[in-house]
């Protein structure tokens, strides 16, 4: 009678020969992840098709088909088995894991049937719920098994659903909202530094033209989560030429169309779909909190607004945050608050209800900060699950679509907390009893639990198009969801040792912290402050460099090369200088290479103040605020003061901002200088007594012609002045 009821249909054989040889029982977590790579296209049983995602008439006829692989010519059964429909989610999750499943009442096989030549044996069941016993709404457990022909042991078997939801019945309503991540990692270090041109594949063919396909396909309700930093890449390779660095300097590249194409194509796909920007260049929060970097986090926010908003051509909210992995604790919630974020997106299993309970709570819940009340919106696990479903294994898509329908279907038909009764209770309709108060329809969140996401475009556009169609199902955007007034009681946020071991190192972030000050020096010296690197250091706070050091050390060293180049523009001269005497001053000059004018001062100091002092207070010489215009230099005279004998020594010269942070190294100038003891007294000496003498010999000198006679000084002074003899012959 059953076999009459369910007819199986052999195909003829696909398909290139495999041995099923060894093979034992397969059904176990354990045993397929060991085996994932060599079997995944020999697997020995696939379900490639199920035809009807929910049914609704019971005499319609749902179909089952696959593909069995094994020896050639081996004795196989497959056989279907089903049951009683669930009670709870728990159950779905204990059937799945190959713990049991209910005993069905009714069992289809197949009698010893061979595999083919080529080891192949398609298959396919037509099974109307009748047939299957579907007496009423609920998720129904399905079981398909390949057996062996001869000792029946069982090869493998598939676990998956069928949801039956007559059209007489009312449903109840569940409203799903989905979340959808376009992250990428960074490509530039400084903003000129590309450091590879992985988007420009990425954006043709790859992962991120996927994504933009899935985006046009995508219903009007799904919520896009838009890394801004990825925008800003992808606007400056679509829009010039731009530099590559490669192992012996730099490659020219054009402009890339692809990448305008992928930027125009996002920007018309987005117009109509709700849009929330991550902070610029997705931060790892968590872990610059516990680093002690503060500013990182409410930068990111401020600066993926602007450059989003810039880019898509609309304002965008930054207002909800999606951290990585979903996961957060209170350092970090208070950071994002007081960053201005009012809505956090997390993982279920960072709020868990405590105490348990039975059926699904309501996705949204407050959380207190130190910036006042934030939403928790919370994933569900399980449906996030569905949605990282890898569609290169074979038959790995249509039994998640499958999982993810019944998931929801069964949060639908959960008897609401506080009711009496189970689903098995709620006379065959999976509603409330009469009299009952109606309960407020709830909210499930589904998003990827992976940041750099690569879904396959048609699973996930056909899962939103049945979920879509879903008569217990109603969509809505994210910011939609706001928590109901009766919360379930959950526990403070989890946050364990793995996701704490999953952070951007310390190490790695105080070298971050370093370049995060450097940068701010060096935008500062100018008059007219600039964004020189903010985003740079931004990019490097990116929580897509977790377990990616190496990749990651390799910008770091990048953007400090850039950010040294930019501070050596302004330099101190250090050419030797020389000095006489025992005061005096020493010029010192700054020299400024930048295209723009600086404000900056100068604080000098003695290497050796036992040899040159600097004639000021405490030593130290500092000046007032100096303007210096671009492509200039500027003067300053130091005043100092040479002890003992002079000789060579160095003055420290140190830049600073006009706040007083120190610009750049400091620089050792050596100056020449002369004291006055030793030679000087004996030159000083010299000179006084040649002086002495010249007065006395004068003094002498006088003295003596006056003693002469006066009659024999008369031929002398005619002599001296000859006589006028005028007109005497």
């Amino acid at each position: 009678m059953i076999r009459k009821a369910a007819p199986l249909i052999l195909l003829s054989a696909l398909l290139a020969p495999t041995s099923m040889a060894g093979t034992a029982v397969a059904g176990t977590a354990a045993t397929r992840a060991a085996t994932a790579t060599a079997t995944r296209a020999t697997d020995p049983l696939v379900v490639e098709q199920i035809s009807s995602a929910v049914l609704r008439d019971p005499a319609a006829p749902v179909t089952i088909s696959g593909v069995v692989t094994g020896t050639p010519s081996a004795s196989v059964r497959v056989v279907v088995h089903w049951g009683q429909p669930f009670q709870a989610r728990e159950q779905m999750a204990a059937f799945t894991a190959g713990q049991g499943y209910p005993t069905p009442s009714y069992r289809t096989m197949v009698q010893a049937t061979p595999l083919d030549g080529a080891g192949k044996l398609r298959f396919e069941f037509a099974l109307t719920p009748r047939d299957l016993g579907m007496s009423r709404q609920g998720v129904y457990p399905l079981a398909i098994e390949v057996q062996d022909g001869v000792s029946l042991q069982p090869i493998e078997i598939e676990r998956t659903f069928l949801t039956y939801v007559p059209p007489e019945q009312p449903v109840p309503k569940v409203k799903l909202a989905l979340a959808m991540p376009i992250v990428d990692r960074p490509h530039r270090a400084g903003d000129s530094d590309f450091m590879d041109d992985d988007l420009r594949a990425s954006v043709s063919t790859g992962r991120l033209a996927s994504l933009l396909d899935l985006v046009q396909k995508s219903g009007r309700t799904v919520t896009w989560f838009v890394d801004p930093a990825l925008l800003d890449d992808a606007r400056r390779t679509a829009t010039g030429e731009y530099t590559v660095k490669t192992a012996s300097g730099g490659a020219k590249k054009a402009a890339d169309p692809s990448a305008r194409r992928w930027l125009d194509g996002l920007r018309a796909a987005l117009t109509s779909r709700p849009v929330i920007a991550t902070p610029y260049a997705d931060p790892d929060v968590t872990a610059l909190v516990h680093a002690g970097l503060d500013t990182p986090t409410q930068d990111a926010v401020k600066r993926g607004a602007e450059v989003a908003g810039d880019v898509l051509g609309r304002e965008i909210s930054t207002a909800t945050a999606w951290p990585v992995g979903g996961a957060l604790d209170r350092d970090g919630l208070d950071e994002l608050a007081t960053a201005g974020v009012r809505t956090v997106l997390l993982s279920g299993s960072t709020l868990p209800p405590d105490p348990q309970v039975a059926t699904t709570p309501d996705t949204a819940t407050t959380l207190d900060t130190v910036s006042g009340p934030v939403t928790a919106l919370l994933t569900d696990p399980t449906l996030s699950e569905a949605l990282d479903t890898d569609t290169s294994v074979p038959g790995a898509g249509t039994l998640a679509r499958q999982r993810f329908l019944a998931e929801t279907a069964m949060i639908a038909f959960e008897q609401p907390q506080g009711a009496q009764g189970g689903l098995g209770q709620q006379s065959g309709t999976g509603q409330q009893q009469s009299g009952q108060p109606q309960q407020p329809v709830r909210t499930v969140v589904a998003a990827p639990s992976t940041r750099l996401w690569n879904p396959d475009p048609e699973f996930v556009s056909g899962l939103i198009k049945a979920a879509s169609s879903a008569p217990w199902l109603q969509m809505t955007a994210l910011s939609s969801v706001r928590p109901g007034k009766a919360q379930v009681p959950r526990s403070d946020l989890v946050y364990t040792d793995q996701d704490r071991e999953a952070e951007l190192p310390r190490t790695y972030l105080g070298g971050v912290k370093k370049l995060g000050r450097q940068a701010d020096i060096a935008e500062t010296v100018t008059t007219k402050r600039q964004n020189l690197f903010g985003d740079a250091v931004l990019r490097l706070a990116s929580a897509s460099w977790r377990g990616e050091a190496k990749r990651a050390s390799g910008f770091v060293k990048q953007v400090r090369a850039s950010i040294e180049q930019r501070t050596g523009q302004v330099s101190v001269i250090d050419t030797p200088r020389a000095l006489a005497g025992a005061n005096g001053q020493v010029p010192v000059s700054v020299d400024n290479s930048l295209s723009e004018s600086i404000a900056l001062k100068i604080r000098v100091t003695s290497d050796d103040k036992s040899r040159l002092g600097i004639d000021a207070r405490g030593g130290v010489y500092e000046t007032e605020q100096l303007n210096i215009l671009d492509n200039r230099s500027q003067l300053v005279n130091v005043p100092v003061t040479v002890h003992g004998d002079g000789g060579e020594s160095t003055i420290a010269v140190q830049l600073l901002t006009a706040d007083g942070r120190p610009y750049g190294k400091q620089v050792h100038v050596t100056v020449r200088a002369t004291g006055y003891t030793g030679i000087a007294l004996v030159i000083v000496g010299a000179a006084l007594a040649i002086m002495l003498a010249a007065v006395v010999m004068r003094i002498l000198r006088r003295r003596s012609g006056k003693t002469l006679p006066r009659d024999a000084a008369a031929p002398v002074e005619q002599r001296a002045v000859p006589a006028d003899h005028g007109d005497k012959p």
